[in-house]
């Protein structure tokens, strides 16, 4: 099959102690990867971003965006996402700039209110101001990376005649995509006029769309990235026993963080018969005919590949990585 569709990779440097690595040799590990994917052919690298988590979760996002553009010339450099409420944004459109100057030009931010209690504690910032902070962040770059001086008033940020240098390559700025996972804030998506950055399927796509369409936009002039967990082994059981540990690991933890946030909902289980339908996992003929299958049903410009999963052996990641980009990923392409 053939498709216009492009291909990305995520990682979130988690580092558990059950990996029984420092995290200056793990780095070294993910970087692995990262060369790996800028000569196997892949469109884009994006990193993911929480604080205080005891695997050590990513959390400095710039500095290491920044060691990436250094060491890679080509991949797009993507934030999924940004948290935006823990930034400053004068110091946010600095960094940014800087990066996307640096790489020529290949930076994109998509950008999340945050969700974790635990975060809004440790940055003294207000959950209730989360959406407020993040739209006038949003407002703020749009206007930093102009490169002109400007004064700006708003509810929590306020300074006169400013100006950020360097300005940005990218024209007129970094792309900027939104982050979301209620139907309300997809739909802020669209009333934002950015594209989407989504990790859940194709209902919430739709969602997006259909919002981007009742405002009059084309939703196929903006960037649709989507995710999934993909493994590629000699068969599904060989796959899922690689993947177990990790995988139930991060669905117990990502479910823990949202239902305190969000009681109720129906979030992510460790459920291990759900992830095993969720995520694609199993021979490389396997692995390509459930993405052909998501690819043709989705409308997602963009589809994040997920392999290294926190506490998965870095050799059997990198492993299968090299096993999707030779045996999956050329046909995917067509």
């Amino acid at each position: 099959m053939t498709t216009p569709i492009k291909f990305g990779y995520m990682l979130d440097f988690r580092n558990p102690e059950s990996s029984k690595l420092d995290f200056a040799t793990f780095y070294a590990e993910m970087f692995k990867q990262i060369d790996f994917i800028e000569k196997a052919g892949f469109d884009s690298i994006w990193l993911t971003e929480h604080h205080f988590v005891d695997d050590g979760y990513l959390a400095p996002l710039m500095p290491m965006l920044a060691a990436i553009a250094a060491r890679t010339k080509r991949l797009k450099l993507g934030t999924y996402v940004l948290l935006a409420p823990f930034y400053h944004p004068l110091r946010l459109a600095e960094d940014a700039a800087m990066i996307d100057v640096l790489s020529g030009g290949r930076l994109r931010l998509g950008i999340g209110v945050a969700y974790r209690d635990e975060e809004f504690d440790g940055f003294q910032v207000s959950k209730k101001t989360r959406l407020s902070r993040t739209l006038e962040t949003i407002e703020i770059l749009k206007r930093a990376w102009t490169g002109e001086r400007f004064s700006f008033e708003g509810k929590h940020f306020n300074f006169r005649d400013v100006r950020v240098l360097p300005r940005p390559v990218s024209k007129p700025y970094p792309e900027l995509l939104w982050g979301g996972m209620t139907t309300k804030a997809i739909q802020r998506a669209a009333e934002l006029d950015l594209g989407f950055a989504c990790n859940l399927g194709r209902h919430q796509i739709d969602i997006y769309r259909e919002a981007m369409q009742a405002r009059g936009k084309n939703p196929d002039h903006y960037s649709l990235v989507n995710s999934r967990i993909v493994y590629v082994a000699d068969d599904e059981k060989k796959a899922w026993t690689d993947i177990e540990a990790a995988a139930m690991y991060q669905a117990g933890l990502y479910g823990k963080w949202l239902s305190a946030a969000a009681p109720g909902q129906n979030w992510i289980l460790p459920d291990p018969n759900q992830l095993k339908v969720t995520a694609v996992i199993g021979s490389p003929e396997t692995v390509r005919a459930k993405l052909a299958e998501v690819i043709a049903t989705s409308s997602a410009t963009e589809l994040i590949i997920n392999i290294q999963l926190p506490g998965l052996a870095p050799d059997k990641a990198l492993r299968s990585l090299e096993r999707f980009a030779n045996e999956v990923l050329p046909k995917l392409r067509g």
